[in-house]
């Protein structure tokens, strides 16, 4: 890592993208932000550019975008105008598109971590988010100082390890999501207060993360607005999948968990939150 004020490049200024950028801001650090469109809501110390190369003097970039086909153009055309960053990307990629990528900055030796992380915007927002991050451990050691600055950062292993274990997490919230919707549906159509059923899970061994923080926040008062869509729970999921059927370690519940993701998805819209689905359980799939 550099000394001295370093150089960020920022690619994604979405919902996620917004509120971590500015964490980056301390100790004189830079900031630059790309995206399609310039967001209204701009933080006033990050500077915009419309044009992505523009980022190609950077000394850091980080990509925050939809999927891993969206970075390797990103890293591809920021390459081609002799960017020599150190590349993290915090998106939500396939594991082999990490690695490929990794293999083909390391002939250029240049450094890459996959780094995607959990939390939602509110942690986001804290800098407190879980940031599962995948590299050599030379990369990752060099990154960790900016890493640090949005959230606790573990490494898991080699370049392709960070986005694995997004995919698996995404797959155990999946199935956790479902499964509380399910069993909320039917504890309030058998005559039990919604609270109620909330107090004895949460203090038994059915609680999770959607019976602890999504059915009170975003359901109950119908919401929805939980900032992650269903569209990229579903991509998650599908590379859960992949890396489960690839381990020989797929079963039933995976390819259930998946279908329902894709049926809620089909008739909610693309622009359905994940939080929607359980208008799907209760028989309302109002389009979003």
């Amino acid at each position: 890592m550099k000394t001295g004020p370093m150089k960020i490049g920022f690619v994604g200024l979405g919902q996620m993208g917004l509120v971590m950028a500015p964490h980056l801001l301390r100790d004189g650090w830079r900031v630059t932000g790309h995206d399609l469109v310039e967001p209204s809501n701009l933080p006033g110390d990050i500077t915009f550019t419309a044009s992505l190369t523009d980022l190609a003097d950077s000394d850091v970039i980080i990509t925050m975008l939809p999927h891993g086909a969206a970075v390797t153009s990103v890293v591809d055309r920021l390459i081609t105008a002799s960017c020599i960053a150190m590349f993290i990307d915090m998106s939500s990629s396939h594991p082999d598109d990490s690695r490929a990528l990794a293999q083909r900055l390391a002939d250029l030796g240049l450094a890459f971590v996959d780094a995607p992380v959990s939390g939602g915007v509110a942690r986001a927002r804290a800098a407190e988010l879980t940031i599962m991050a995948g590299g050599n451990e030379a990369a990752f050691a060099t990154v960790l100082p900016v890493l640090s600055r949005l959230g606790h950062a573990v490494h898991l292993g080699p370049a392709g390890c960070g986005h694995a274990m997004k995919a698996l997490n995404n797959y155990v919230s999946a199935a956790g999501l479902i499964a509380s919707f399910q069993a909320l549906a039917t504890a309030i159509d058998s005559g039990i207060a919604p609270a109620r059923f909330l107090e004895v899970i949460n203090g038994s061994t059915g609680r999770n993360n959607t019976t602890q923080v999504k059915i009170d926040k975003f359901v109950l008062g119908e919401s929805y607005d939980s900032g992650f869509a269903l569209a990229l729970m579903e991509k998650d999921v599908s590379i859960a999948a992949s890396l489960l059927a690839d381990t020989g370690h797929d079963g039933p519940v995976s390819a259930a968990v998946l279908a329902q993701l894709r049926d809620g998805l089909d008739r909610l819209g693309l622009n359905a939150d994940h939080t929607e689905i359980y208008r799907t359980i209760t028989g309302d799939p109002r389009k979003s």
